[in-house]
């Protein structure tokens, strides 16, 4: 099991960068632009919108609530990060937001059968079947269903947990980037990953077999 989880959370080349900067640090902003920045890094605000929420609703609103944020400010905006970096900061906090008036909307429900400890979920329904003897433990766990088990636990990190995972593992950033995004040190971004990886072996561990069984 050991080998399984070191191979899904390990901080491997998810994909490979297909984008440079494309922002200097500059003292202000044109409307063009911005407008050019937004075309740009659209498709990674959507992509890092949804690995943090696990939620394509709560992503889509985000991302929509931080475009019209962000068209509102672009002309307070002076140069004190990338313009990427300052987008992609105010779609962490829509994300942020979204998730926190989605608990609060939750707060009377009982709580969902995704996560249990006692081995009697949903989930653990769907793991007895893509979990099989003939398949080694990094190939059980990165099947494309047990995906969905590894998201459901991630949204039971803390915020700041789930935030750098989701950016160091999923959307292979850096500690410092990461530290830049969130406003924290490097050594911090690397004592959450560190929890963040504790808790979910605890959250996963009735979803994977021990091969030594």
């Amino acid at each position: 099991m050991d080998a399984a989880f070191d191979s899904l959370f390990e901080d491997r080349r998810v994909c490979q960068r297909t984008s440079t900067r494309r922002a200097s640090m500059q003292e202000s902003l044109t409307e063009p632009e911005f407008s050019r920045a937004v075309s740009a890094g659209l498709p990674k605000l959507i992509a890092i919108a949804r690995r943090l929420s696990g939620n394509e609703d709560i992503a889509a609103e985000a991302v929509q609530n931080a475009l019209l944020k962000a068209s509102k400010s672009w002309r307070q905006f002076r140069g004190q990060s990338h313009v990427d970096t300052w987008l992609t900061k105010i779609v962490i906090h829509a994300v942020r937001d979204g998730m926190a008036a989605q608990r609060r909307r939750q707060e009377n429900l009982p709580p969902p059968p995704d996560i249990q400890r006692d081995g009697h979920s949903r989930c653990d329904s769907q793991s007895e079947n893509l979990v099989t003897p003939e398949r080694g433990p990094t190939q059980q766990v990165l099947d494309a269903e047990v995906r969905s088990v590894v998201a459901a636990a991630v949204r039971e990190l803390p915020d700041r947990q789930r935030e750098v995972f989701g950016l160091m593992v999923w959307q292979n950033m850096t500690a410092r980037e990461v530290g830049q995004l969130l406003d924290i040190t490097p050594q911090t971004v690397h004592a959450n990953l560190h929890a963040a990886r504790k808790r979910l072996r605890e959250l996963l561990e009735p979803f994977v077999l021990d091969d030594r069984d």
